[in-house]
């Protein structure tokens, strides 16, 4: 007597097929979305990071220059030659746009006054920042190699603060808006922390 043999039919061997394809294709794309949001999650923390940075650079620029007996807004120029009178090569007021750089090569910072285009491609390209090491120092903002740029930008905002029930002086109280661009493929953002800085005199 004859054993019989069971045998998957060709209809049944296509569906197990697409069974599993199906299967790879959903632990595929669950792979490929959680990169792209530990990605995105990363990039904001560095956005932050980038934003907080330059916050506290105000301040500690605030407080350096009280401790220096210059005027709370003294945005210093670094020639070795010039009197103490010309220390200040700008100042940071109202409605002012800082554009900030390390040097890491001189150890020092380099804060300039400058401009917005208020167009995002144009904005993003003028405060880029750049990414260089050598000597186990780090550099932000300067125009080094192609490869050395970065997804970011960034920059400081200053204007005045004002109420309608209570307008604060300009000299006593100033908003600072620490932006920060990102710019990868088609996405863009712009992350924007905003905290006030009150300046006050030395001699107060």
């Amino acid at each position: 007597m004859m054993k019989k043999f069971k045998a998957f039919t060709l209809v049944e061997t296509l569906f197990a097929i697409m069974v599993f394809c199906i299967g790879i294709l959903v632990v595929l794309l669950w792979l490929s979305q959680t990169l792209k949001n530990q990605d995105y999650a990363n990039t904001q923390i560095k956005s932050a990071f980038f934003a907080r940075e330059w916050i506290e650079l105000m301040f500690n620029l605030r407080d350096a220059n009280y401790h220096k007996e210059l005027p709370r807004n003294c945005i210093f120029q670094w020639e070795s030659s010039i009197d103490i009178e010309d220390w200040c090569k700008y100042k940071f007021e109202p409605w002012t746009i800082l554009k900030i750089s390390i040097w890491s090569s001189d150890e020092y910072i380099k804060t300039e006054v400058w401009t917005l285009e208020n167009d995002f491609d144009k904005d993003f390209e003028t405060y880029q920042i750049y990414f260089h090491t050598w000597s186990n120092w780090f550099s932000y903002d300067y125009n080094w190699n192609e490869d050395e740029k970065t997804w970011f930008a960034r920059y400081i905002k200053i204007s005045e603060v004002d109420s309608n029930d209570w307008p604060i002086n300009k000299n006593d109280l100033l908003k600072i808006e620490s932006h920060v661009y990102y710019k990868r493929w088609t996405l863009t953002w712009d992350k924007v922390m905003e905290t006030f800085i009150w300046n006050y005199e030395f001699n107060q």
